[in-house]
């Protein structure tokens, strides 16, 4: 794919995910879930806001994140909020968007259902370790004493819920102020990537992955699933299948490649989508938010690496 259709795409993915999350908030569908929030927000001590951010980033991750901007600046969702509910919002996004959209298809088809079915439970684990301890940081820190009162989100409206064509002009217009300031960003971000790309920088971050695999032993031709993953995840799984079926890799040594080359994707993601996001919705506090939250992944991916390695 050319770097001006992949750019295409991903604007018009991007755009989609923020128009659609705007018209439904205009049609009132999350204020009305705001009374099946109460007991997330009593077990997190996040307001209303924060838990319908969580639950919009399940359907789109994009969305959502622009969801909890937009509760950021109008003061509804404070500082200290943002952090935890961007990590907790991670489970469902692996769950909704990433695995069983687009990953656990591949991973079943390539890796085979064994290989594939316990990579994608790994994944989710990495992902329910981050929510886990967002979700207990935010009950200890932001909690607040006893009976403090959720930060309030836009009453349900008195009517039925509708979707028709004004429904659908208010809600693109509202868009319009986000995509603003997201689409510039995400466009100069990925011709940015695809300099570093054709002039080998991309190469060199790969093979700082080298000393990793040395360091929980596995084999060097490891390395090259890690490398194709730069292309795309698939490659990584069909070089490890490939290692696997060679016998070069064991059931370990093979769900620890991909552990780790979900590592090189999720910097992948944040060096091409993350960060600019996360400027473009947050302004400079966006910089403390994506080093927070990829090294909140990181971390995660460290226990499942470790934990690989002792069961198998």
């Amino acid at each position: 794919m050319s770097v001006i259709s992949y750019a295409v795409n991903a604007v018009l993915l991007v755009t989609i995910g923020i128009v659609v999350a705007n018209i439904l908030a205009e049609t009132g569908i999350f204020s009305r879930l705001s009374a099946f929030t109460a007991p997330l927000c009593r077990a997190s001590g996040l307001s209303d806001a924060c838990i319908l951010s969580i639950i919009a980033m399940g359907v789109n991750a994009t969305a959502g994140k622009s969801m909890l901007a937009g509760y950021y600046h109008d003061g509804k969702v404070t500082e200290r909020e943002v952090i935890p509910v961007l990590i907790m919002g991670a489970f469902p996004v692996v769950l909704g968007e990433s695995l069983f959209r687009v990953q656990l298809p591949a991973a079943l088809v390539l890796l085979g259902p064994v290989i594939g079915g316990i990579y994608t439970g790994l994944n989710l684990f990495s992902s329910g370790i981050q929510a886990l301890f967002a979700l207990l940081y935010s009950r200890r820190f932001l909690a607040g004493p006893p009976g403090r009162a959720p930060v309030p989100v836009p009453a349900a409206p008195a009517a039925a819920l509708a979707l028709n064509r004004e429904v659908v002009i208010a809600g693109c217009r509202k868009a319009v102020p986000t995509l603003r300031r997201v689409v510039p960003v995400t466009l100069a971000a990925l011709i940015i990537f695809s300099l570093l790309s054709a002039t080998g920088v991309m190469d060199l971050i790969a093979a700082a992955f080298d000393p990793v695999l040395r360091a929980v032993g596995l084999p060097g031709e490891s390395a090259a699933a890690l490398v194709a993953q730069f292309v795309h995840f698939s490659a990584g799984y069909a070089i490890v299948a490939s290692l696997l079926s060679g016998g070069v890799l064991t059931t370990g040594t093979a769900l620890a490649t991909l552990v780790l080359g979900s590592m090189v994707v999720i910097t992948l993601i944040y060096i091409k989508y993350s960060v600019p996001l996360y400027l473009s919705l947050f302004g400079r506090f966006g910089v403390r938010v994506a080093l927070v939250t990829y090294a909140a992944s990181m971390a995660a991916k460290v226990v499942t690496v470790a934990l690989v390695m002792v069961l198998f």
